[in-house]
């Protein structure tokens, strides 16, 4: 009996040893976990400062943000100025601290930017011309970096370096009514001599104005003695030439040729009674109310009329046909324009930079070119132009590509304060073709020999 409870006991004392062996297991078991879930929980809590540092710290940086204010200037453009003015509240809902004040230029003389550029109080951003840009090469940035002038077909470069970069480039047409065509029995002129006599059978009809011209505003003479002269010689060279030409204005040259035309136009009443009295806004009026027959303009009118008169159906374009016979090349004036550049001393170059290539982005200009429909000077990126390319197609003709970034006509017509359009004007208010045509090569002749 004794030894049946002595081996009750053994047993009993092993099968606690065992129990205490396991019972020690589990709880080193245990303990791993509660290292590993520890471990966890450390690298939880290290992960979550960490995310709410990084989410502080960007809170912070918007927060803190300086607030930048920039400066776009354009013309009197009404589509350019409705777009941009609207469009750049997208740019300050993706940087909220970037506001983007439009300002409208009084004039695309560059007068008003002249006065600007001497007080040294350019805008960040703003439109140039390219016979601008001589004048104001040494206060542009260079723009060869940025991805808009890299997508650009027609980048503006002065000395090797992009200086400003076109929005649009078009051509430059005659604007008609073909029901008023029809009605009188008229055809699309071909050479010069025809459109003079078209002008004639309209005015003789009583009934319209033959070529709507807001002569108030000597801008608009642009078409006929700006680039009239250019176009009829036939020379994308022109500019260049008469700048060490120091009469190039006399008998017999494209611009005597030119001037005798505005002559005829003014004399005939072929722009009414009192082109003079007209505003450019009016003469407009006066061409959609169909009250005028015709009117010169570029491509950029079109979106105009179409905001107006809301339909293209009784509106046509061709080309002012500056050739003397149909032996000769028919070409349209076509030029790159609303040139932005970067004032290099604007006090937020960088964002000026990233807001023009935002400006040129695929999305933002896509819809831009559809509104203004010109043709795209984006790789890339193509115009929806239904209306011209169907008149184009009917009225062909060969592009005459312009350029105005000769720094020797630059200077020359600087020095000579040489305003085609401003003669033109002269000519209209009756001042002889003889002294208009005088005037300008004494003062032409004394600035070519300045700048030799």
């Amino acid at each position: 009996m004794r030894k049946n409870n002595g081996r009750k006991r053994r047993s009993l004392l092993a099968l606690f040893a065992l129990m205490l062996v396991i019972a020690v297991a589990l709880s080193g078991c245990s303990g791993g976990n509660n290292g590993n879930s520890g471990a966890n929980a450390g690298s939880g809590a290290s992960e979550g400062s960490a995310g709410g540092d990084a989410n502080a710290a960007t809170d912070k940086e918007t927060e803190n943000a300086e607030p930048v204010k920039l400066k776009l200037a354009m013309w009197d453009s009404k589509t350019d100025l409705e777009f941009w003015t609207e469009k750049v509240k997208a740019y300050t809902a993706i940087k909220p601290n970037v506001t983007i004040e439009v300002e409208k230029v009084p004039d695309n003389s560059g007068q008003y930017l002249k006065v600007r550029l001497a007080a040294g109080d350019l805008p960040d951003l703003f439109f140039l011309k390219q016979n601008h840009f001589q004048i104001y090469k040494d206060a542009l940035l260079p723009l060869d970096e940025l991805e808009a002038a890299k997508n650009n077909k027609y980048p503006t470069k002065i000395d090797g370096k992009t200086l400003g970069v076109p929005l649009v480039s078009f051509a430059e047409f005659v604007y008609y009514h073909p029901s008023i065509f029809e009605e009188l029995g008229l055809t699309v002129p071909q050479t010069m001599p025809e459109f003079m006599a078209l002008m004639d059978k309209i005015q003789a009809s009583g009934k319209y104005t033959p070529l709507s011209i807001g002569g108030k505003d000597n801008w608009t003479f642009y078409p006929l003695t700006e680039f009239g002269p250019h176009v009829l010689s036939g020379d994308t060279g022109y500019l260049a030439k008469i700048a060490k030409d120091k009469a190039p204005f006399a008998a017999g040259s494209t611009f005597d040729t030119i001037a005798k035309m505005v002559k005829e136009i003014a004399d005939k009443k072929y722009a009414g009674p009192d082109a003079l009295s007209i505003s450019f806004d009016q003469s407009t009026q006066q061409f959609e109310a169909k009250k005028a027959a015709m009117i010169a303009l570029g491509q950029w009118y079109y979106a105009s009329y179409m905001e107006k008169v809301k339909n293209d159906e009784d509106l046509a374009v061709f080309p002012l046909p500056f050739r003397n016979t149909t032996s000769e090349k028919l070409t349209s004036l076509t030029m790159s324009d609303m040139n932005v550049g970067i004032n290099k001393k604007s006090e937020s170059v960088e964002e000026a930079k990233a807001f023009l290539d935002w400006m040129f982005s695929p999305d933002v200009y896509q819809e831009y070119i559809t509104k203004v429909q010109q043709f795209s000077t984006v790789n890339g990126i193509e115009s929806d132009l239904p209306f011209f390319n169907k008149w184009t197609q009917a009225n062909p003709y060969e592009p005459f590509v312009y350029d105005g970034t000769d720094a020797g006509y630059a200077k020359v017509s600087s020095a000579a304060q040489y305003d085609p359009k401003l003669a033109a004007q002269e000519i209209f208010a009756g001042k002889g073709i003889d002294k208009v045509e005088s005037d300008l090569n004494n003062k032409w002749a004394k600035a070519v020999e300045a700048n030799p």
